[in-house]
């Protein structure tokens, strides 16, 4: 994940925000999600969609 730091932000405060998490609760979700092994895998791509397509795929799995 590497580099895509501004990209894991956006999507935490998103995230955090749409669901009223606290940004801990928000960061232990997320980062222990399949999509973000996803954007951490550069073969997927994933790392090039913008935030919001994350979150959708992210709260497909919640």
């Amino acid at each position: 994940m590497l580099g895509d730091t501004s990209l894991m932000r956006m999507v935490i405060e998103g995230l955090a925000k749409s669901h009223k998490w606290t940004y801990e609760e928000t960061i232990d979700k997320f980062y222990n999600s399949e999509v973000c092994k996803g954007i951490s895998d550069k073969r997927t791509g994933m790392f090039t969609y913008a935030p919001i397509e994350i979150i959708e795929l992210f709260e497909e799995t919640i």
